[in-house]
C-alpha cells in the first residue's frame, strides 16, 4: 500500500527539478542582460555587450542545468 507515496515522491522530485532549472536559467539570462546593458550604457557600445551578456547568461544557465541534473539524478 506504499506505492502511491513513492509515486508522490517522484512527482515532487520532478517538480523540484523543473522549478530549479527554470529559476536558474531565468536568473542567469537576466543577469547577463542587465550586466550587458549596463556595460553598453557605460562604454557607449550599444548592443554589443548586451548580446554578449545574454549569450553568456544562456551558456552559464545551460551549465547550471547540467550540474543540477547531475546532482538530482546521481546514482
Amino acid at each position: 500500500m506504499e506505492e502511491p507515496k513513492s509515486k508522490k515522491s517522484g512527482v515532487f522530485t520532478a517538480l523540484a527539478v523543473t522549478t530549479t532549472i527554470g529559476t536558474e536559467l531565468a536568473i542567469t539570462v537576466l543577469l547577463g542582460f542587465y550586466g550587458g546593458r549596463a556595460l553598453d550604457n557605460w562604454l557607449g557600445t550599444e548592443p554589443g555587450f548586451l548580446v554578449v551578456g545574454v549569450l553568456a547568461g544562456v551558456g552559464l544557465g545551460i551549465f547550471g542545468i547540467v550540474q543540477t541534473l547531475q546532482r538530482f539524478f546521481k546514482d
